[in-house]
């Protein structure tokens, strides 16, 4: 009743470092006690507890009683207070050691419930109230420093209530074993080593809490040093968007560049294209000439065989009709030269045509090729601006958690620099759902390992998967397709694995997913029948059937 008054009335302490004083003057005297207790009574010689036994028997047969009338060493100093002890009897070491003995457990039960009693009210009065991570004001963002100091909270409280514990159960055997005071004398070894036990337990909760000071006096600077770090990570990701940008930008005129330069060889493939239509055609005529040059040639040659024939047949006929024959016969022979020569100048036209065809083709095909490649560049830097600009958002995002984080660490180390903090622990200790933190913190890292491992076993159905996945809130079919095709252009840009993709679709899955969990995983595994799967997972994580 005291104490819980004396609680009411005490005030909290003025700053941090005013409670770290009283922690510290706490341990500072739980520890100079137990060390001249150590000093006094068990940093001595061995004791011979059998010859501590046999001098108790012959002091009781000076005193004409027997050692079972002294329940503890409390009736025995009353007895050995009006009784006289021989000279002789006195100066036996066995007779000192029986004496440091009772001394001894005097000292001890004096000593140590006070000495537990501080070190209980240091550790859960003053630890446990004020040495606190704030996590709770975290909420669901993962904060690096946060949760390793809470984790040495969660380990530190466990280690000192362990301790404490054990303390409690040292003390309780004690009681057990200190009657009788014969038993308690012959069996000294035993209360010794629990007395031994008790002190180096003190000691160890006391370095303990000495420790969490240390850490506790260190966690705002560590919260500092992550701000500060994440001030430099944000201007980091600042810069490779300007960068990025700028690359958008130089990208942007490469494309209009190219552009016009599309359409300069676009206008030149059609010029030429018109060139190569007009020399076909002017080569079909040339070649249309020499056939029927060939056909004409082919003609008079027979015209000059009849008059030859006609010429040399022995049949009389009159000299003037012979002689016209002649005629008509060289009259034949100039025009087969004629047709001759023709034939001749064509086929020169022919070669001419020949060669610009061949020229104009040529150059209308490269023209075609060097448009067609233009256009292709043209997409690639399209699609090399649009992974630019994704990754633009991507960092955007980050740069908004960094925020965030920046706001809840600023936020976290104000409370726990500021002296209304302490008088607000003082008033009423600040819950926090340890055991459920502990419960979501586990849930996260069995599905994030889950997903690692599915994606392994998944490969190229990754979509199939992605499309069977439940989201919270809904997400539409469409937003689902454009989803996986922005997932499918990334990982073609950066050259991703199968694995990799099905790995960072469920990645997106679980940001997307306000309430992602296990179960879910498993029932989108049962839907894509992949049944083995999702009893491997189940056996894994010991998660009970999700369909009962």
């Amino acid at each position: 009743m005291q104490s819980s008054k004396r609680a009411r009335k005490s005030k909290p302490p003025a700053s941090r470092e005013a409670a770290y004083r009283i922690i510290i003057r706490y341990v500072n005297e739980v520890c100079i006690q137990i060390r001249k207790f150590a000093k006094h009574y068990l940093n001595r010689d061995a004791i011979d507890y059998s010859a501590c036994a046999k001098c108790l028997k012959d002091l009781c047969e000076v005193w004409e009683t027997v050692p079972s009338k002294f329940p503890t060493w409390k009736e025995f100093f009353e007895k050995h207070k009006i009784k006289t002890t021989e000279d002789g009897l006195r100066k036996k070491d066995s007779y000192r050691d029986l004496m440091n003995i009772c001394e001894r457990a005097r000292e001890y039960e004096l000593m140590i419930p006070s000495v537990r009693e501080m070190i209980v009210e240091c550790a859960r009065g003053h630890l446990y109230k004020y040495c606190q991570s704030f996590i709770e004001e975290a909420d669901e963002l993962e904060i690096q420093p946060v949760l390793e100091y809470e984790e040495a909270i969660n380990a530190y409280r466990t280690e000192i209530d362990a301790k404490i514990d054990k303390i409690n159960k040292t003390i309780l055997e004690y009681g057990e074993i200190k009657k009788p005071f014969e038993t308690f004398i012959s069996e000294g070894n035993v209360h010794a080593k629990l007395m031994e036990e008790t002190c180096v337990l003190l000691i160890e909760v006391s370095h303990t809490a000495k420790k969490w000071i240390a850490e506790d006096s260190a966690y705002p600077d560590k919260l500092l040093q992550d701000i500060f770090f994440n001030n430099s990570y944000k201007e980091k990701l600042e810069d490779d968007i300007e960068k990025l940008r700028q690359k958008i930008r130089s990208t942007d005129g490469s494309i209009e560049r190219k552009r016009k330069t599309h359409a300069t060889l676009a206008r030149e493939h059609s010029n030429h294209k018109r060139q190569k239509h007009r020399a076909k055609q002017s080569l079909e005529v040339v070649i249309l000439k020499i056939q029927k040059l060939e056909r004409d040639i082919e003609a008079k040659n027979k015209e000059i065989q009849q008059l030859k024939d006609e010429i040399a047949d022995k049949t009389p006929v009159s000299p003037r009709y012979r002689s016209d024959l002649r005629i008509n016969l060289e009259r034949e022979y100039g025009y087969l030269d004629k047709l001759e020569e023709n034939k001749q100048v064509m086929e020169r036209q022919k070669i001419r045509l020949d060669r610009e065809f061949k020229s104009v083709n040529d150059s209308t095909y490269e023209y075609k090729v060097e448009a067609v490649t233009n256009r292709h560049e043209q997409h690639e830097m399209r699609q090399k601006m649009l992974g630019m600009e994704i990754e633009i958002k991507s960092i955007y995002d980050r740069i908004s958690s960094i925020d965030q984080k920046s706001a809840v660490l600023k936020k976290i180390r104000l409370l726990n620099l500021s002296p209304d903090t302490l008088r607000m622990m003082h008033k009423r200790r600040i819950k926090i759902p340890e055991n459920e933190f502990t419960k979501r913190r586990k849930m996260k890292c069995q599905l994030e390992e889950a997903c690692k491992f599915v994606s392994n076993y998944i490969g190229k159905d990754w979509k199939k998967l992605y499309e069977r996945l439940p989201f919270i809130p809904p997400r539409d079919p469409d937003r689902k397709m454009k989803d996986m095709e922005v997932i499918d252009r990334i990982s073609s840009h950066r050259d991703r694995t199968p694995e990799e993709s099905a790995l960072f679709s469920l990645e997106k899955w679980r940001s997307f997913n306000r309430q992602s969990e296990l179960g879910q995983l498993i029932r989108g595994l049962r839907k894509l029948n992949k049944v083995e799967l999702a009893e491997k997972i189940e056996s894994r994580y010991s998660v009970e059937d999700v369909y009962g």
